[in-house]
């Protein structure tokens, strides 16, 4: 209260001593006529020209702070009189304070840049065409940034980079890229762009040098690919002879419960191998996408036909619901193959006579696959780490039941390909929802023909 009270007590002082001030010159310009009446004068002619030269006061005053604002040139408060004195002065203690905050503007301008500088990383701000606004010493490394001027100038016209291109231009920034550096192509760079402001856009670029991570992951990637083919073979043989043997073997033979036990182990290795090779397609850009339309209903119905043999043993209720006309646009086999993992996913990891439900359906502008089951639940804390590699929330349970831990990872991998998104959401005791939503781009809606001999909807 005592803080507002200042301000509205300062903000009229002013004002009061202006007032003040320009009394005096009142009565002075007041008293001429008054003067010249006295002294036989027209009182009329006299209290007009009294009033014209009070206003051609003024007006030579409003003159020179027009051309003062203009900064045509400096009126010292202390060669003005009256209200104007009062105007002047504060215009100059506002100029002064205007002067301050620009230098500390400056000063903390000054300060980023020499950090922007200082970070191995480079920047580069870009408008919304694409006109490049500053840059750092790192940008100017990594992109060949030479020559003048380039500040203006649009980065697609001084680099030559289709693949660069093609991503700024796209406007989908959700997701980075990573490209041969255009200023070093021995340096591998992530591109990241984000928007800083909004009406007028402006946007930062950022990219990394990840040259050694990228090394370390193509390596890991290779020996993944190179293990995976070198055990397909031997696997394969291994099996064969074991599924030969156990055939061999009387029902009542103590040889033949091992025999099938070596031979559901090598099963499992080769599903092991198989998942991680397809994982390592996906994670590095193996695996080309390819647009087509996909009737998405009719792929579920699909993939419950072949799920149903995987659960008539535990006796899972399997129910299918959704929209056939709601297609996507996407590579289907891979699409196939998340879909599988989902569902799968769900019978393995659920007790017997459990229900799975697979709905899918629009969701405004987007498409969403849901896979809902009514078993135990997952933990809470298991949650954000059920798409890593091998993590298991059971591990003694996963391997009694066939899983490989890989399922989901290929699964976020898939979508992520696709740019869309999985969310999990599991009570203990209340089951678990596993969502795939699919953006806008990739939906198309488009009447299909009705399937002959398919599932039903539900």
């Amino acid at each position: 209260m005592e803080a507002r009270k200042a301000v509205t007590v300062r903000g009229r002082r002013p004002w009061r001593q202006a007032l003040r001030r320009e009394s005096p010159w009142f009565l002075l310009f007041a008293a001429g006529p008054f003067i010249a009446v006295m002294l036989g004068a027209d009182p009329m002619r006299a209290v007009l020209i009294g009033l014209g030269l009070y206003a051609a006061w003024h007006l030579w005053q409003a003159v020179r702070l027009f051309d003062y604002l203009l900064g045509g040139g400096e009126v010292p408060a202390d060669r003005v009189w009256g209200l104007w004195r009062e105007v002047f002065s504060q215009l100059q203690r506002f100029r002064k304070r205007e002067h301050r905050r620009r230098r500390r503007q400056q000063k903390v301008m000054t300060r980023i840049r020499k950090m922007a500088e200082a970070m191995p990383d480079a920047l580069v701000t870009l408008s919304g065409s694409g006109e490049i606004g500053w840059f750092n010493q790192q940008a100017r490394t990594y992109f060949g940034l030479y020559g003048d001027p380039v500040v203006g100038r649009r980065l697609v016209d001084l680099v030559a980079h289709p693949v660069l291109h093609d991503y700024l231009s796209s406007g989908e920034f959700g997701r980075g890229l990573e490209i041969e550096a255009p200023g070093d192509p021995t340096i591998v760079l992530a591109v990241n762009v984000a928007r800083f402001k909004k009406g007028r856009e402006r946007y930062l670029l950022v990219a990394r040098d990840i040259t050694r991570q990228y090394l370390l992951n193509r390596t890991q990637r290779d020996f993944t690919l190179n293990v995976s083919h070198e055990l397909k073979t031997p696997l394969t043989v291994l099996r064969g002879y074991l599924e030969t043997l156990a055939d061999a073997e009387d029902e009542q033979s103590p040889r033949r419960m091992p025999l099938l036990r070596m031979h559901d182990q090598v099963s499992r290795m080769q599903g092991v191998i198989l998942d991680l090779f397809t994982l390592s397609r996906l994670e590095y850009g193996s695996e080309e996408l390819e647009r087509e339309s996909v009737e998405v209903f009719a792929m579920l119905e699909d993939v419950l036909v072949e799920m149903r043999m995987l659960a008539e043993n535990s006796h899972h209720v399997l129910k299918l619901s959704g929209d056939p006309e709601v297609q996507l646009r996407g590579d289907a086999s891979l699409l196939r193959c998340a879909f599988s993992n989902l569902v799968s996913n769900a019978i393995q990891h659920t007790p017997s006579r459990t229900q799975v439900e697979i709905c899918w359906s629009l969701k405004g502008d987007q498409a969403e696959l849901l896979v809902r089951d009514n078993g135990a639940g997952i933990p809470s804390r298991h949650l954000p780490r059920l798409t890593e590699r091998f993590y298991r929330v059971d591990a003694g349970r996963s391997r009694d039941a066939g899983g490989t831990g890989l399922g989901l990872a290929i699964v976020q991998q898939i979508l992520d390909l696709h740019g869309a998104q999985l969310s999990i959401r599991s009570e203990e005791g209340r089951g678990a929802e596993f969502r795939c939503l699919f953006p806008a781009q990739m939906v198309e809606t488009l009447p299909v023909e009705p399937r002959v001999g398919g599932l039903s909807r539900s």
